[in-house]
């Protein structure tokens, strides 16, 4: 009976041409999709590449902390070091990276991280 990888607990599973690739999910600090290709950043700096729609991801993330802030990008909550609400808009930054939520989102994020 062959093994089941993508059963890993934490561990994400990246298929990489004819290899596979294991990164452990809580060192994911944000994904965002950029055309055909999402972009997977890592708290190492080492960015991973998947054609995998952000759907896909946010399904998979979601019970387990992480929040798609726009369409282009989700966080995981792990990382979130400030939440800046002035003017009635949302910024989030995960360190020194800075992102802005949507407003078709930001309901949605306010109940999230409450």
């Amino acid at each position: 009976m062959p093994i089941d990888y993508s059963r890993q607990i934490g561990k994400k599973m990246i298929a990489k041409g004819d290899k596979m690739k294991f990164i452990n999910m809580e060192s994911i600090v944000y994904i965002q999709r950029e055309g055909y290709l999402t972009t997977i950043y890592l708290n190492t700096g080492v960015k991973v590449y998947e054609i995998k729609s952000l759907c896909a991801f946010e399904k998979e993330l979601f019970e387990i902390g992480f929040f798609r802030i726009r369409d282009n990008t989700i966080i995981n909550g792990n990382y979130i070091t400030e939440i800046d609400t002035k003017n009635n808009k949302k910024t989030v930054k995960l360190g020194a990276i800075e992102f802005s939520v949507s407003k078709r989102r930001l309901k949605a994020f306010k109940d999230w991280i409450l």
